[in-house]
This record gives structure tokens, sequence and C-alpha cells, in this order.
């Protein structure tokens, strides 16, 4: 099921950018997006997709402005300072080391030394944004958008957008949606706190003297369930995948294949490592997920068939490689469980493909 967000979401996003809004219109026209019919109606929303493609070309279209040409904007892109410092984290353990691990990175590379730090006081976790003294009255340059160090986007905006967006990750990364406890802003409301709390899920405080979210400290143990080819899947739709991570905070189901992952050069965690990541026990977690309609099994299954369809579509993977990346006993078993899913073999889906 697509996540939408609503069109202020949109506006407000876009607007960091700094871009004229014929410019934005004439980005939405390119990637066939119809911001004339979103703006004349208050309620409307857009997809998490359409969004991720509209702010992907708004990244492009920033840095055409600072310099970069057609020509080398790829590249530009690929090896940008964010896209090195996601492999740089992806491989950690556990979302603490994960975050530790940001957090160097940031005060290494960040264009003003500027972080973030995690500290724990009892059970409860604070994610502290050192983001310095904020001026209410400043607007993003197109110098902020660079990709050749990390910088923070000023004021509110920037704040919120950074929080929101790393909350998210942290979910992305660990496959399971992170609750909560409360979110402080250093600063003013723009507007009505409720849309604050509607994007984050939980109580929101103004006017105080930190900036940064709070969490139980159990979510700091968590592995990470992703890997580079998820990581660049996630990259190419900048931020959808990242506003889809909200279906983990309502659905059970979405937040086992969320611990599943997709990294499976690792075993896949069974119905017990996974019922204790949720904090609940086996039955009570096999009793929720067949009052959805599906079973620990299905998950699996699905997850596996996912990432085999993909890996698949690589032409440098073949059907035995394949097998041995997922964790199959033996090709065979693969190819049975693979013609089971999609009703044909991985030699008959690689040739048709082609």
């Amino acid at each position: 099921m697509p996540r939408f967000m609503s069109f202020q979401q949109l506006r407000s996003s876009l607007d960091l950018f700094g871009l004229p809004e014929s410019v934005l219109r004439d980005e939405a026209v390119e990637q066939g997006i119809d911001l004339e019919s979103l703006s004349a109606n208050p309620q409307a929303c857009i997809s998490a997709q359409d969004f991720g493609r509209l702010f992907i070309a708004a990244v492009r279209r920033s840095q055409r402005e600072i310099s970069a040409n057609d020509a080398e904007l790829d590249s530009v892109l690929h090896l940008s300072a964010y896209r090195v410092l996601f492999v740089y984290i992806i491989h950690a353990a556990t979302l603490k080391e994960c975050l530790q691990r940001a957090a160097t990175y940031f005060t290494r590379f960040e264009s003003e030394r500027r972080s973030f730090s995690i500290t724990t006081e009892g059970d409860t976790v604070r994610w502290r944004f050192d983001l310095g003294e904020i001026d209410s009255q400043a607007v993003p340059a197109s110098a902020d958008f660079t990709m050749d160090e990390l910088r923070w986007l000023p004021g509110l905006p920037g704040r919120m957008l950074a929080m929101y967006l790393w909350h998210r990750q942290a979910s992305w990364l660990t496959g399971n949606f992170i609750d909560l406890i409360g979110v402080h802003f250093d600063c003013a409301p723009y507007g009505s706190a409720n849309a604050y709390t509607a994007s984050f899920g939980a109580p929101v405080y103004f006017n105080a003297d930190w900036c940064g979210l709070e969490f139980h400290a159990r979510y700091l143990d968590a592995p990470l369930v992703q890997n580079e080819n998820g990581l660049d899947r996630m990259l190419a739709t900048f931020p959808a995948e990242l506003i889809e991570v909200d279906e983990l905070a309502s659905s059970v189901s979405a937040r086992v294949r969320g611990l599943i992952g997709t990294d499976f050069s690792t075993p896949i965690p069974s119905l017990e490592e996974v019922a204790e990541r949720l904090f609940t026990t086996p039955p009570t977690l096999h009793r929720r997920l067949r009052d959805e309609g599906t079973s620990f099994q299905k998950l699996k299954d699905s997850c596996r068939r996912d990432a085999a369809i993909e890996l698949l579509r690589d032409n440098s993977h073949t059907g035995t490689s394949v097998a041995e990346i997922l964790g199959f006993s033996d090709p065979s078993t693969f190819y049975r469980a693979f013609k089971k899913w999609t009703g044909l073999t991985p030699q008959q889906f690689k040739a048709r493909k082609a």
C-alpha cells in the first residue's frame, strides 16, 4: 500500500530548496506530477514515490544551480558526501554503533563540525541534535545543497527535516519503527503545533532547552537489516522509502518484514528472535499475524521471493549464486521455491527479462 503525504508537507519540503515556483512546476511536469491540481485542493495528497521523484529532481536542479553540469551530475551524486556517509554507517552491527559512526562522520565532515550525540538516562535515550543557535530568519541557499560536504539546513524547517529523516532512517536501517517518547525543539513553532505532532507520532515540545528525540534504550541494541543493495534502492527514490517506513508503525506484518530485512548475508531471524525484538511473545506474535491474514513463514517466503527477483534482475547473479545468498541448502531447493512463487524457473525468469 503506497504511503501519501499532504500537499502542505510537499510544499514545505520543496521550499527548502529555495527554487522558484516556476522551476518546481517545470520539474513536476517532467515527472508527470500535476502540481496545479494539487495546489487547488488543500486536502490533496501525493504518493511517497511521486514525492521522491520530485525531491530527487529538485536535488539535481540544485546541483546545476551550484555548478555541476549534466555530464558530471551522476558521478557527483554517486560519490556524494551523503552516500559515503550511508555506506559507512550501514556496516555497523547495531543502531547504537550506527549512530555513533554517523555522529563521528558529521563531526569530521560537516561544514561547521555540527553533529548529534546519544546519551542514555535509565531506559531513555536522548538523541540530541547540536546544530548551534537557531536563526528564525535564515533561509537555505544553493550552497546548502552541495554534495561535496555535509550541511544542516537552517531554521526550524531544517531542524524539522533533519530529525524527521534521521528518525525514519534509523527505523529503516533496523526494520523496526522507533516509537518516540518525545520530540524537542529549541525554538517556537511556525503555525499550529498539531502538524508537528502528526509528523512524528509523539508529543512535540517547543521552546525547549535542547533539540532532539527521545526513545526507549532497547532500540539501540537492534541489529541493522539493510545492505548496500537496499541502500542504492533507498537513495534512488529518496526520501520515498523513508516516508513508507510509517507503515511499520501500524502493521505487525510490515514490522516483521522490516526485521527480516534485505541483508541475507546473515541468517534470517527466527520467530522467537523477531518476537523478542518486537517486545512480545511468540504466541502473541503468531496470533497478531494470523489476525492480519498471514504467518511468519509466509512473510519469510515473500521476503526471499522479493530478494530473489531483485537479484536475478542483476545479470551478474545466477540461480545458483542467488540460492547461496538467500541461504537455501542447495540450488534445487531454491529452484522449486522460486517456481512455486513465480510460476517460472530462475532461468526462465532471466530469459523473459532479457
